[in-house]
């Protein structure tokens, strides 16, 4: 094996390990939110079952009272029942106000808990997503100028039909924590917009516009493509440019736009002739590059989608259903993992960046008697 290969399988191990590890500690933090859940429902059916006795109470002293009115007489029954009912009525609405009481402060303690491990179960959940855990098909990311400062998303389109984004920290990056300009070593980028006629050539010259004053203000990167646009805002105009790359074919559109005019500049022979098209690619590639390091600096989970169902989004979270589905993804890698054994060699460092038995053993013994169907999948019963 050689030694990139080498790397690349403990890259790969250390992967699965982080991976596992992330997605126990999110079946342990839904397990205790899913507990607070229904904590918080027994204390809701508590109270009402206590509310509506209480009720039942004043029905009951009433119905007492009058069942001796043909012993009484009705006159005499109806007025004990008022005084009966008026003692009642306070005692009643007295031990209402102690149940309430009770049952503010019991279900606002719950609901404290409850946000705690809501909370710990979506960075657990986090921590899962950002090691891309599933077979990728495709992704993208998209950066945008808002408010002079940039903003980033890197949107995952996994197999299994699970979807997910994560927010990017611009600020991080040398390149995006200030306005991004496309520069190059050969000097400043120009687009040729006209052709007018020089005194001392008879051929038609240029008229370039230079993009030294232009701001990126979006950009998109997927796998084939980079698309990006600059703006001029005092000008209110915009330069496009789209760069396509798939196996040995590449291609480069760009174009301009202002309120008086829009240009194809690659479309119109004659001013694509003056386009420095070999410089503007190696300034886009050197863009696609910093923007794909965006992925080193991911900071919020934004969405998450399984099987066309919301998992997390604004707020929303729902875990159970897909943290099946995704142990039933993981597990096969895990299992086939403790079966090759370690990462070769001596190294303390290489045998912590592996998994082994003993490890997979105390991560899903943490999860309590649920941990045992685990145990039993991996064969470690």
């Amino acid at each position: 094996m050689s030694s990139e290969e080498e790397l690349m399988q403990r890259e790969s191990k250390r992967n699965l390990k982080h991976a596992f590890s992330s997605l126990i500690d999110t079946m342990r933090d839904a397990q205790r939110m899913r507990e607070s859940e229904e904590k918080i429902r027994e204390i809701e059916k508590t109270n009402k079952r206590q509310n509506d006795s209480l009720g039942k109470l004043k029905e009951e002293f009433t119905q007492v009272v009058l069942s001796h009115q043909e012993t009484l007489g009705k006159e005499l029954a109806e007025s004990l029942e008022k005084q009966v009912s008026g003692v009642i009525v306070v005692a009643v609405d007295l031990a209402g106000k102690k149940v309430g009481g009770k049952y503010s402060t019991e279900l606002k303690d719950s609901q404290l808990v409850l946000e705690s491990e809501s909370k710990k179960t979506f960075k657990s959940l986090e921590a899962f997503l950002a090691t891309v855990p599933f077979s990728l098909l495709d992704k993208s990311m998209s950066l945008k100028l808002l408010s002079g400062a940039y903003s980033a998303n890197v949107r995952y389109n996994c197999e299994d039909n699970i979807q997910f984004e994560f927010s990017l920290d611009c600020k991080r990056s040398a390149v995006f924590n200030k306005g991004f300009k496309l520069t190059s070593p050969e000097g400043e980028v120009k687009i040729p917009l006209s052709l007018g006629k020089s005194w001392h050539k008879k051929e038609p010259s240029p008229d370039y516009e230079g993009l030294d004053r232009y701001v990126l203000s979006f950009a998109e990167v997927t796998q084939p493509h980079l698309v990006s646009t600059y703006e001029y805002p005092e000008k209110s105009s915009a330069i496009n440019m789209t760069s396509s790359k798939r196996d040995s074919h590449a291609s480069l559109t760009v174009e301009y736009q202002s309120p008086d005019a829009k240009i194809n500049v690659t479309s119109e022979p004659a001013l694509n002739k003056f386009l420095n098209s070999e410089q503007i690619d190696k300034s886009l590639e050197a863009l696609r590059q910093s923007i794909l390091e965006l992925e080193n600096y991911k900071v919020n989970l934004v969405k998450l989608i399984s099987d066309g169902a919301v998992v997390f989004e604004e707020g929303k979270l729902d875990v159970t259903l897909f943290l099946e589905k995704a142990w039933g993804i993981i597990e096969p890698q895990v299992e086939a993992a403790l079966k090759e054994g370690g990462v070769e060699g001596n190294a303390a460092s290489y045998r912590e960046q592996s998994i082994d038995q003993t490890f997979v053993r105390q991560k899903i013994v943490s999860l309590g008697e649920i941990g045992n169907a685990l145990l039993v999948s991996l064969k470690l019963s």
